[in-house]
């Protein structure tokens, strides 16, 4: 699992790639919880690269978006792949996230008011 952080103003576009599994669901919940702790409140989760994701990885994503809404914050999913897309879809977990095309789409999301 590669994980790339980069900064659009005050959004904060965090890109995973390769498989979120139950190997690497701890890394990426510490990088998640440190970003959130550090004050990010606008957040892009960028999946476009992620060609695997299973009930951990899922689980991560969930509790990266309850412990940001408890700051008041937001997290977009973006560019996910239709297998990964699925389990969002089976799990019923799309409901609970603004989910975008690809970045640019999730950053455009961000800047619209209301």
């Amino acid at each position: 699992m590669e994980i790339e952080l980069r900064e659009e103003g005050t959004i904060r576009v965090l890109t995973l790639r390769g498989r979120l599994d139950a190997q690497v669901s701890g890394l990426v919940k510490e990088r998640l919880q440190a970003l959130i702790d550090a004050g990010a409140v606008s957040l892009v989760l960028n999946l476009q690269e992620v060609d695997f994701l299973d009930s951990s990885g899922l689980g991560v994503v969930v509790a990266g978006l309850r412990r940001i809404k408890e700051k008041k914050g937001e997290i977009k999913l973006a560019g996910l792949r239709p297998e990964v897309r699925s389990i969002f879809d089976m799990t019923r977990v799309t409901r609970l996230f603004h989910i975008c095309a690809d970045v640019p789409a999730a950053l455009e999301a961000f800047r619209k008011p209301g």
